[in-house]
């Protein structure tokens, strides 16, 4: 894959983002890095440097989206900024007509209710010819994986889902980072249904018990999530579908991540934020069209259980 030109916004990690590794997996792909954007000249110039330095990365840094998007004539904006800023910055991608991977979740305004209208007026510039809009949201990317490891489980109807995760954050805005990922698995074993009774079975800031029912085309579905506070990678992770359960670890300084099931079989796992990664851009080519109701979805979802949770 090449002549790609990828823009991206919020291209360092400083706490727990992932734009540097986003722009290396592009990279990797042989896209070029056009431009990145940050919020100050000091900044972008720190960036850059850290992405050459780490990466060999060589790119420009600008300060604001819409002289990036003239100057560095991007195919592809990567959001990567912080949650309470997307929204502004999707309304600048999708007026260029221009192709958008962005961070979960599409945007949340804190203190601002979530109005599904609100989500539908911003999806839908994104839904005319050639114009992708899709979410870094990695975790279905390790179904090939898992089912390496329980085979007997694909095909099966899908009961219950449990999954397992760290954020660095605490309280509600653990949910709002994590549920998309949880979500995401949700939606790829069912397809698009309705959050049912969300509640918190336990809480306290460092660690949250989640339980709802997913009702869909095929019946309803089970959720269990456990959220443990995890400051510093590498952060506990895994899932069960059905039961069958496999957690997940990284070796450092490599990186290598791999599944372990509940017999002890494992399964090497290729980091699935390359894969995510790739699959963008194989659907940026082919031309797939923006998942408009799975993108509405994702947020209307979170918004039902962030509502009801009471956190």
């Amino acid at each position: 894959m090449s002549g790609h030109r990828v823009l991206i916004l919020g291209a360092r990690r400083r706490k727990q983002g992932l734009g540097e590794f986003i722009a290396r997996c592009f990279h990797e792909q042989g896209a070029e890095i056009c431009g990145i954007v940050g919020t100050s000249s000091h900044s972008v110039k720190d960036t850059a440097r850290h992405l050459k330095q780490q990466y060999d990365i060589s790119t420009q840094g600008y300060t604001d989206l819409k002289s990036a998007i003239e100057n560095a004539n991007p195919t592809i904006v990567v959001i990567a900024s912080p949650t309470g800023v997307h929204h502004q910055h999707l309304e600048i991608v999708a007026a260029s007509g221009i192709s958008c991977l962005c961070e979960k979740p599409l945007f949340w305004d804190d203190g601002q209710p979530v109005d599904p209208n609100e989500v539908e007026r911003l999806v839908d510039p994104f839904c005319g010819d050639g114009q992708l809009l899709q979410l870094v949201t990695q975790w279905p990317e390790t179904l090939d994986e898992y089912y390496s490891l329980y085979p007997e489980v694909k095909g099966q109807p899908v009961e219950r889902f449990e999954m397992l995760m760290g954020p660095a954050a605490s309280g509600i805005n653990m949910v709002i980072d994590s549920l998309p990922h949880v979500l995401s698995m949700v939606h790829c074993l069912t397809g698009i249904g309705e959050v049912q009774n969300p509640r918190a079975v336990t809480k306290n800031p460092e660690q949250l018990r989640i339980s709802f029912e997913y009702r869909h085309g095929a019946g309803c579905l089970e959720v269990v999530v456990e959220l443990v506070q995890t400051p510093q990678s590498p952060r506990p992770a895994g899932y069960a579908i059905n039961g069958h359960a496999v957690r997940r670890s990284i070796q450092l300084p490599e990186y290598q991540m791999k599944f372990t099931g509940e017999s002890g079989k494992e399964a090497l796992l290729e980091d699935p934020l390359k894969k995510r990664i790739r699959n963008f851009l194989g659907d940026f080519e082919r031309g797939q069209p923006t998942d408009k109701k799975q993108m509405i979805a994702s947020m209307i979802d979170l918004k039902n259980i962030v509502e009801n949770l009471q956190v």
